[in-house]
């Protein structure tokens, strides 16, 4: 994967002040699902007119991308934060026509199995939510549209929910504890989401279901710029979700170096560490290690064998204030080979 850049910033001072910055870079990428594709990704950092400097920052991303394979990916994040971060709203616009990996459900799934299925969806999230103190509360939105265009026989012949597409629609109640001292690469603090979801006909999905979450980090300043970063995530869906809405890690967010979506159920645990320190000026160096599993019930995830994956990266600083960093890590995993991601972030 290739990548340049260019830098626009709103404000003429050194970058521990200043306060608006648009990044921009083209992106080259190759597939096997895809062949080549082209694009290009970025993001503008910004405060709202009003807002102080020491408010948290709003971000919006973007990034398009078209293959040789007609596919076509184009999303916006953004994570906005109003008055002096009593009201944050996060969440994507997004199109998607790509085609997906899929190996069968399961942590016992092989990898020779692997198939495409080539998907069309538009995408809405939304979580609004209003602080009190360290605690944010608020609900969140989903909305997918999915239409499968082509799918392999693993998939044809397993008689999962919405193995054809459908809409899939729903609302939750979250709530999050932020102690954190940064929001985008924090050196101290906790992190935690607890997650009450429900789709079903009342919100005009064709889909059923409950989705139970709760993901908690922690951060350990260990010395100047040296942080320990550790992540709990476990979730469980009850009743009959979409196949594509299953529990899953392989991601550039959980168990890096596994392929994307390689282990997808309805339960799922997984832990990450890191530590993250510094190398030269505005490069800074990264390793982790994770470990997880998928499964059918809840107490079979304490059975079940877990998979572990390991790593590097390289961070980039593009903004000291507010420690906007580009990411580039390498995975490892345990039996499967590795990946590489390119993207800005920590992943978590």
């Amino acid at each position: 994967m290739g990548f340049g850049s260019a830098n626009f910033n709103h404000n003429s001072s050194e970058d521990t002040t200043k306060t608006n910055q648009l990044l921009a870079y083209p992106i080259v990428f190759f597939l096997p699902e895809t062949k080549w594709g082209f694009g290009a990704a970025g993001l503008y950092n910004f405060r709202f007119k009003n807002e102080s400097k020491d408010s948290n920052p709003s971000q919006i991303q973007f990034a398009a991308s078209y293959t040789q394979n007609k596919q076509i990916i184009l999303t916006f994040p953004f994570e906005l934060y109003f008055n002096e971060n009593i009201w944050k709203l996060k969440g994507e616009i997004a199109y998607y026509k790509y085609s997906y990996k899929y190996y069968g459900i399961g942590i016992h799934s092989e990898e020779n199995d692997k198939e495409f299925f080539l998907a069309r969806y538009p995408r809405v999230k939304a979580d609004f939510l209003r602080r009190f103190d360290k605690t944010f509360v608020g609900v969140r939105f989903r909305y997918d549209n999915m239409s499968i265009l082509e799918k392999g026989n693993l998939l044809e012949s397993s008689g999962n929910t919405g193995k054809d597409g459908g809409v899939n629609t729903g609302v939750g109640f979250i709530t999050q504890w932020d102690t954190r001292d940064f929001i985008y690469n924090p050196s101290k603090g906790i992190y935690l989401e607890a997650e009450l979801y429900f789709s079903g006909r009342f919100m005009g999905s064709e889909f059923n279901y409950q989705r139970f979450a709760l993901d908690v980090s922690r951060y350990f300043r260990i010395a100047n710029n040296h942080t320990i970063a550790l992540q709990l995530y476990n979730a469980t869906i009850q009743d009959d979700p979409i196949f594509y809405e299953m529990l899953f890690f392989g991601s550039p967010r959980l168990l890096r170096g596994y392929q994307d979506r390689r282990f997808i159920d309805k339960n799922i645990l997984v832990t990450q560490y890191e530590y993250r320190f510094p190398l030269y000026k505005r490069i800074q160096g990264v390793s982790f290690l994770s470990f997880g599993t998928v499964a059918s019930s809840y107490a079979a995830l304490y059975s079940n064998p877990y998979k572990y994956s390991y790593g590097a990266g390289l961070r980039f600083v593009l903004n000291k204030k507010d420690r906007i960093r580009l990411r580039l890590d390498y995975g490892q995993s345990k039996d499967e080979g590795g990946s590489m991601y390119l993207t800005i972030n920590e992943a978590f």
